[in-house]
């Protein structure tokens, strides 16, 4: 698929050297075919294809890329495709676009790069590879998420993140539709399924080939099992030879099984007598694939990192207290009175069970929310379904599967692990590394413990933010707005109350003012739109590349909403709290909030402006 930018005002043809079906202008993107006759090219534009004077066409560079941008746009998609109803449980995650992007493209120097093809037998192009094939089904399926794009956007390197996210959704889905033909799970409860399976199912092109890769690689070690009790590997699969395996179990014809091996022969082998194992494929996938979830996680906290801020806050989990008090309990099916306990679990959630053989993970994490004395988090936990693990995954607000900073107490989502685990597995994060989780857990195996599980395994990782002590409202400031006409009076009044209400005091409050004063002229309808930003509202929130990413066009231009945005980032950053003087304060809005460019000229003309608003 070769792009290329068109030349003068040529005509778009019906046939070589026939008649003009539209007229098209000079830099017009299209997109051939692949099809040459003899002085024509045939191309796609939009909706049409056609013919185009070779002498009439140059063929297009890639673009250079910008690896902020592609990172925040991974962000954008990843909540424009989880607002979607159809989306859950299935959710998509920015870390895992740009885990694939890694996966693909990143080259001697750590970055990722929007590439020519580089799969052999493939024709996918940019940061995540995407073909034609995957990007027609986007265009055809992806509805108002891909409205947007036309056959040539999958050159675009930012579009790629909106492609990758939809086939993430689609493959998770199809796994679970896989599983539930196979007769796992029920529809009241979907079975999950792991990253490594939606990789796999990605690279192979098959959900039901990615959960037999998944499910032959697996020891009882991953799933969390006690290596007393585990029962020893099932069968072979694992040791037998890759091809023979696609083949003989898997279900794939010869020659899918040929364009995999030449796709991925790092990884595969040989597809001969020299094919490495199933398990040396599987686990070689997993690590690469786990360096690259890190690696994601990085790329988010080095160029987003108030989307994690915003996430963690506090970072206080007093369901997690309830949960080690549990596991002093020594609480354990079958032995003393732990059935009884076990039952109290469900109790707190009404679930009507009479035995411990329920399925009881999700009832032990209901428990510990419901009992923890927090009225946030006990209103927080599912309405439906609580004692389902698979009801988890939409609980809070998702964190990065492999960041280092995951704190104590993440609910934390499974495939299946065990044989009575129906959608999933659901516990509390303990610590982990690249390639291990441990967790602590109701019904691991059949008690209340710690148990360590291949990071491969995790469907999902949730937050929810519990604030500290509120220090209470603040007092409104005596501040000069003399400056301003009463439109900007009024939005200054907005700011100041909102940061008020917040518990920042005047200092504060004149620092908000002054920067919206530097963004905007305090015009709440103020917006700029250039080729790098489309920023909008009182602090000129960035919808590509910046605070506004994610965020609703008429929520940017709501005052207070966009200050409240904000608020809620001056509320992580430290240095802006603890400020005690008007040019620490600004010092740390511009460095640590707005972070515009040439921050030592921003910051001298903002502390300026502040000093003016001092009444």
């Amino acid at each position: 698929m070769t792009t290329y930018l068109v030349k003068g005002f040529p005509d778009l043809l019906d046939k070589p050297g026939g008649t003009a079906i539209d007229g098209l202008t000079g830099n017009m993107i299209v997109v051939g075919t692949g099809n040459v006759s003899g002085d024509f090219i045939e191309v796609k534009v939009d909706d049409q294809t056609g013919w185009v004077a070779k002498e009439s066409l140059a063929v297009k560079g890639r673009d250079l890329m910008n690896e902020v941008s592609f990172v925040r746009e991974c962000l954008i998609a990843e909540r424009a495709v989880n607002m979607l109803p159809q989306t859950t449980p299935w959710f998509v995650s920015a870390d895992y676009v740009i885990a694939r992007a890694i996966f693909e493209t990143q080259d001697t120097g750590h970055k990722m790069v929007n590439a020519d093809p580089k799969i052999p037998g493939s024709d996918g192009v940019g940061p995540c590879q995407i073909s034609t094939a995957e990007w027609k089904r986007f265009l055809d399926n992806g509805g108002d998420l891909a409205a947007g794009f036309g056959t040539g956007s999958v050159d675009d390197y930012l579009a790629q993140a909106w492609g990758a996210a939809f086939t993430m959704f689609t493959d998770a889905k199809a796994i679970t539709q896989a599983k539930r033909a196979a007769g796992e799970g029920s529809d009241a409860e979907p079975p999950l399924p792991s990253y490594l399976e939606i990789f796999l199912a990605y690279l192979t092109g098959s959900p039901k080939v990615a959960i037999a890769l998944a499910a032959a690689a697996a020891t009882p070690a991953d799933k969390g099992q006690d290596p007393a009790a585990a029962a020893p590997a099932a069968g072979t699969d694992g040791a037998s030879k890759l091809n023979d395996f696609l083949k003989t179990k898997a279900g794939l014809a010869d020659d899918q099984i040929a364009a995999l091996f030449k796709a991925r022969p790092g990884l595969t082998g040989t597809n001969d007598a020299n094919a490495k194992t199933v398990a040396d494929f599987v686990n070689g996938v997993s690590a690469r694939f786990a360096q690259g979830l890190k690696d994601a996680f990085d790329l988010i906290n080095k160029h987003a990192p108030e989307t994690i801020a915003a996430v963690v806050g506090s970072g206080k989990a007093p369901w997690f207290d309830i949960a080690r008090q549990e596991e002093g309990k020594h609480i354990k099916e079958g032995v003393g009175n732990s059935d009884a306990e076990i039952l109290k679990y469900f109790q707190s959630i009404n679930f009507p069970t009479s035995t411990s053989q329920t399925p009881w993970c999700a009832a032990f994490v209901s428990f510990c929310m419901k009992t923890c004395g927090d009225p946030v988090v006990a209103a927080s936990v599912p309405k439906t379904n609580p004692a389902l693990a698979a009801s988890w995954k939409n609980w809070g607000d998702a964190l990065p599967i492999n960041g280092t900073n995951t704190p104590p107490g993440a609910v934390v989502v499974l495939a299946p692990t065990e044989n009575h685990d129906v959608s999933g597995h659901v516990a509390l994060y303990v610590r982990g590394d690249a390639n291990t989780i441990t967790l602590l857990g109701g019904n691991q195996s059949d008690a209340v413990k710690e148990s360590t599980y291949a990071r491969s395994r995790v469907a999902a990782i949730r937050w929810l933010d519990v604030a500290g002590p509120a220090a209470g409202p603040a007092a409104v400031g005596n501040i000069n707005l003399s400056h301003f006409n009463a439109q900007q009076q009024d939005a200054a009044k907005i700011i100041i109350k909102a940061f008020a209400d917040a518990g920042f005091g005047r200092l504060h409050q004149i620092t908000a003012v002054a920067n919206a004063w530097r963004e905007s002229s305090l015009d709440p309808g103020q917006e700029t739109h250039t080729s790098k930003e489309d920023s909008i509202g009182l602090f000129q929130l960035n919808m590509r590349s910046g605070l506004g990413v994610g965020h609703a066009l008429g929520d940017l231009r709501d005052a207070l909403k966009n200050t409240n945005i904000i608020v809620g980032v001056c509320k992580t950053v430290p240095s802006f709290v603890k400020a005690t003087d008007l040019e620490q304060a600004v010092t740390a809005f511009v460095r640590f909030v707005e972070r515009p460019a040439n921050q030592p000229a921003e910051i001298a003309d903002r502390l300026h402006k502040a000093n003016s608003l001092m009444a």
